[in-house]
């Protein structure tokens, strides 16, 4: 029997914002919280890899959390993400996380080092067995550690706290699979972990999406989750292809200083990229708004 949703329709992944100094800055990210929901957010995903959470240590993590947590207020879900090698800093990691309140965890998996199929079991199994909080998986594929469906199959069979799944693959036959090897009879929620794929993860069954997009335009995502809801799948096709461009547009540049330009631009500050990260350079902006204001979003 299918548990009631945690995670489902505009869910966004916050994107931390720094100081000129490469301080977090905590008020900043506050008020993105509550940007968020003031929009019609439905849960937030705290020190993704679009975060820039590699660049701070664990201390610096567990204070994100709990001032999201804090900003939250009740009102939606905070999901605490785990960027770890290893099973011990990763578990004292979530244990901090639960002082904090965080309603669930997500594992994202380790990097670099390229991991047995049974090594990975044991890695996502090993933290999500140390918690009684709803454990969400991330496949993201950059990290040189995919997921196959097998596993993720194996796992949602035998760690029963898993809750959900959040999919950076990209890749139909991938989500195709693994939904006919976990079945219909267990709680699962698919989210997308791409703007690209909202729309073909939810014909085959997703009930959201972890989104980038919602940090500068939540009103995009909201829409289309909203035509999805009831079926219109004219509209949702159609905003598919509008958030495509726009994707494109926040792709310019160094990694996510297209993001950090243009929230100043609508209002929704995201702070400074963490050095040695750099900033969008002046002939990558006129790129970016120029698509931006083709696709009426400036």
């Amino acid at each position: 029997m299918q548990k009631e949703l945690l995670f489902h329709g505009p869910a966004s992944e916050v994107i931390t914002p720094f100081t000129a100094d490469g301080r977090i800055d905590f008020a900043l990210l506050e008020e993105e919280i509550e940007y968020l929901i003031t929009n019609g957010i439905t849960g937030v995903f705290v020190n993704g890899l679009a975060s820039e959470a590699l660049m701070f240590p664990t201390e610096q993590r567990v204070e994100a959390v709990r001032r999201a947590v804090k900003a939250a207020d009740g009102r939606i879900p905070v999901l605490g993400n785990l960027i770890y090698n290893s099973v011990d800093m990763a578990v004292d990691c979530m244990k901090r996380y639960e002082e904090c309140g965080c309603g669930a965890i997500i594992i994202t998996p380790p990097l670099v080092y390229k991991y047995t199929e049974e090594g990975l079991y044991r890695y996502f199994a090993g933290i999500a067995g140390q918690t009684k909080l709803p454990v969400y998986l991330y496949n993201a594929p950059e990290t040189g550690n995919k997921l196959s469906p097998e596993l993720i199959g194996r796992l949602f069979s035998e760690v029963p706290n898993l809750w959900g799944y959040k999919d950076s693959t990209q890749d139909i036959i991938h989500q195709q699979t693994m939904l006919r090897l976990i079945g219909r009879d267990r709680h699962f929620e698919l989210m997308a972990g791409s703007d690209a794929q909202i729309l073909t993860t939810s014909l085959l069954g997703g009930v959201g999406v972890f989104s980038l997009l919602t940090c500068i335009f939540p009103k995009l995502i909201v829409g289309i989750c909203g035509a999805i809801d009831r079926g219109d799948w004219e509209t949702a096709r159609t905003m598919q292809e509008k958030i495509l461009r726009v994707r494109q547009a926040m792709k310019i540049g160094p990694f996510m200083a297209a993001y950090k330009f243009v929230g100043e631009l609508v209002g929704a500050p995201l702070g400074r990229m963490k050095a040695p990260l750099s900033e969008v350079s002046e002939s990558d902006k006129q790129k970016i708004v120029t698509i931006l204001k083709e696709q009426e979003m400036l």
